[in-house]
């Protein structure tokens, strides 16, 4: 399985896109996201991440990731149709089991959440970390502690990722089973606790590596700035009159 939020190395129209083109992107579907209660246009919103994902050929990728939230949506499903019990109810033997608003506020959620979820991996995924924080720095003047730490905090994900997944896999050739439902909670801590301490220690060596090199909070680094072109400005100005059209109508101005 692949490492979420993992640059991956491919020759592709959207990894040739200016990174500033595919910040700009994740923010508007993420603003996006934010004011639409539209079921419709929410999928409209996931159809375009996946759509650039599959363009990438990430679809093995998006596949695996898809899978992992799915857990995580089933869940959100059954809190809010067990939580909002306003609207039309389902009931069964004169038992209410959910409310419609309950179901269209699981699918509004989720398909919200999974929409910027995959918008950040295909602005990740595409993207070297390198160009991401040149571009934060001399494009979006982003204070380059913040960007340092956002980097860090990238290449962390994927690197608990495979920590967690080295040591599940010593847990089960010392004979520890870790699968299935009911070996979830007896796994949590053998896994949480050599993984947060492995963490830790990581984090230190890297606190000493970059001190041992000169950085200090406020030095004077040159950052590049990657031209855009055509088609980047093309985009950029289609997004940002799509979201504004799109807030304009959600607030009731036209």
């Amino acid at each position: 399985m692949s490492e979420v939020f993992q640059y991956i190395d491919r020759d592709t129209f959207i990894h040739r896109l200016n990174p500033l083109t595919k910040i700009v992107f994740c923010v508007v579907v993420i603003l996006a996201g934010i004011l639409c209660n539209d079921p419709h246009v929410l999928l409209f919103l996931l159809a375009l991440p996946l759509a650039g994902l599959l363009i990438s050929g990430m679809s093995r990728d998006v596949v695996q990731q898809a899978k992992m939230l799915s857990l995580v949506f089933a869940f959100l499903m059954v809190l809010t149709m067990l939580t909002v019990r306003s609207g039309e109810a389902y009931a069964f033997n004169g038992i209410t089991l959910f409310t419609y608003d309950g179901l269209a506020l699981g699918i509004i959620i989720s398909l919200r959440l999974a929409a910027m979820f995959f918008a950040f991996m295909l602005l990740v995924n595409t993207t070297r970390p390198s160009d991401l924080v040149n571009t934060l720095v001399s494009r979006l003047y982003f204070p380059v502690d913040y960007a340092l730490m956002l980097m860090i905090t990238l290449r962390f994900i994927p690197t608990l990722q495979i920590e967690a997944r080295k040591i599940r896999d010593a847990q089960a050739a010392r004979g520890f089973n870790v699968r299935g439902i009911k070996n979830i909670s007896k796994s949590i801590r053998p896994t949480i606790t050599p993984l947060l301490s492995n963490s830790i220690g990581r984090a230190g060596s890297l606190g000493h590596i970059i001190e041992l090199r000169g950085y200090h909070s406020g030095s004077k680094i040159k950052f590049t700035v990657i031209p855009l072109h055509g088609i980047d400005f093309v985009l950029i100005g289609l997004m940002l009159a799509g979201l504004a059209a799109y807030t304009i109508h959600a607030l009731n101005f036209i």
